[in-house]
């Protein structure tokens, strides 16, 4: 089951870049962390924010003593989805299918579909046809493996096993449905434009990807950030932006506020939703608490 979600967390390169360019131009370099400590407005403990990257070669694959020590302070783990929830394969399910009388293949330029259909046969012996009921995220969530050269691993999966281990409940922000549902936000011509362009231009994908994961283990997050503005002449990023990262990062502080005060969390979602002026860090500094990073 947390192999099909692997699979699913979409885009993968774009997850780690956020934010807004003038706010980037203007702030402070950022502290190179990726776990931050949130305390303040009443919180009896403090709880913590870390950056993750959803998918990462085993070789590459870090998990700190400070990001243990600091998750084993706080009582539970709250991923951007709780995987383990009874209705969470149901929801996948119902979240990934076309409706009734729409195809894949309907969204395609004949060109492009043609493309598309021989990348795949060619790349992982699939013929397209068979996924003609399948929303077309599910072509991005497929390539993955082409992206990352490897059998990829998460973060999520390793501080899920690593909360069983220290008895803690793990949690969601939302659900299955509503992060998918923030695909779906992005108009479907969005999702083919991004899909041909990374297919058409996977050499510049994979160095992309590899610069990408190269400052996360720098834990770089203002670099992260600055790479990414490399894509923001183009308008297909900045609707990828606002319906994928921005609005789902609003919809977050009111449950990472009622969790913290509930009991201590650790929370762990993708590093491109902590920077920026719309990224979990100035969004909590905004409402009063004190984020700082931890070394």
């Amino acid at each position: 089951m947390r192999q099909i979600y692997r699979y699913l967390i979409v885009m993968l390169w774009l997850t780690l870049g956020s934010g807004t360019y003038a706010y980037a131009q203007n702030a402070a370099p950022l502290p190179k962390s990726l776990l931050w400590e949130i305390s303040g407005q009443g919180l009896k403990q403090p709880s913590y924010l870390f950056g993750t990257i959803h998918a990462i070669c085993p070789e590459n694959f870090v998990l700190t003593e400070t990001v243990k020590t600091k998750m084993a302070q706080t009582e539970r783990l709250s991923l951007e989805v709780d995987m383990d929830a009874p209705n969470f394969m149901i929801e996948l399910q119902q979240a990934t299918v076309l409706p009734e009388g729409t195809t894949l293949r309907s969204f395609f330029e004949e060109q492009d579909y043609n493309r598309l259909h021989n990348y795949f046969m060619q790349t992982m012996s699939l013929d397209l046809t068979q996924l003609d009921r399948m929303k077309p995220f599910m072509l991005h969530s497929m390539l993955l493996s082409q992206l990352t050269e490897c059998q990829a691993i998460s973060y999520e999966e390793s501080l899920m096993k690593l909360a069983q281990q220290q008895g803690k409940e793990v949690i969601g922000l939302e659900t299955v449905g509503e992060q998918l549902n923030a695909i779906d936000q992005m108009p479907a011509s969005v999702q083919i434009s991004m899909l041909t362009k990374m297919v058409n231009n996977m050499d510049d994908a994979r160095k992309t990807y590899q610069d990408m994961v190269k400052l996360y283990l720098q834990q770089d997050l203002g670099g992260l950030e600055a790479l990414s503005r490399e894509e923001y002449n183009d308008e297909d990023y900045h609707v990828y932006e606002q319906a994928f990262l921005v609005n789902r990062n609003k919809r977050w502080i009111p449950v990472m506020e009622r969790e913290a005060r509930i009991q201590p969390t650790f929370f762990a979602v993708g590093a491109g939703h902590l920077t920026g002026e719309s990224g979990l860090l100035e969004l909590l500094r905004k409402r009063g608490y004190t984020v700082v990073p931890v070394q």
